[in-house]
């Protein structure tokens, strides 16, 4: 009896060590790196948009320009958007062509700075290769090519984001309305 009773203040100290110490341990298994928020994402980045698709995991990619409206007032964005070409299939204002317009906020892959930035630098069906699914189509069937090679920068890319983002109409953009990507990536379950 006295050995048992001997152990049992051991036994709730362990326990509560356990209930204390593991939680920790596993939360940060579990944790998202921080190294992406070293890497991404800054006005002014170099880097190649491809580059930091490879190096930052879906869901971390965020714009420096938080305020595309007011960027889009001091600089010529529609310059940004128009140099990689993106203007042959959208049209020059974004008002669309062979494409779909980029001015009436329908989202077909969600409208987040990550999926956003993924789906211009990536195209449509590497996206899905990579296990991203489409919310809907609009009239156009066609994929989106990837622009991640015709894209100079990172930073380029956030600005054509951010003109992206001037032309939607009111409330249609993150934060009034959050359409974020679906990934479901292989093996996954729902």
């Amino acid at each position: 009896m006295k050995s048992n009773a001997r152990r049992s203040p051991a036994r709730i100290v362990l326990g509560l060590l356990a209930l204390c110490v593991f939680p920790l341990a596993a939360g940060s298994v579990h944790q998202p790196s921080h190294a992406a928020e070293d890497v991404c994402c800054k006005a002014g980045d170099t880097t190649p948009p491809n580059e930091l698709v490879k190096k930052v995991p879906p869901g971390l990619l965020n714009s420096p320009y938080p305020d595309y409206a007011k960027l889009a007032k001091e600089e010529e964005l529609v310059k940004q958007y128009r140099l990689p070409g993106c203007n042959e299939c959208h049209g020059g204002n974004g008002g669309g062509g062979i494409c779909p317009p980029l001015t009436q906020g329908v989202w077909f892959w969600g409208n987040t700075d990550d999926i956003l930035f993924r789906l211009i630098a990536l195209g449509s069906q590497e996206l899905e290769k990579q296990g991203f699914v489409r919310y809907q189509y609009g009239s156009v069937h066609a994929p989106m090519p990837p622009m991640g090679f015709t894209v100079k920068t990172s930073d380029q890319m956030w600005k054509i984001i951010a003109f992206i983002r001037s032309v939607n109409p009111p409330g249609t953009n993150p934060p009034e309305t959050v359409l974020p990507g679906k990934f479901a990536p292989a093996g996954a379950t729902e």
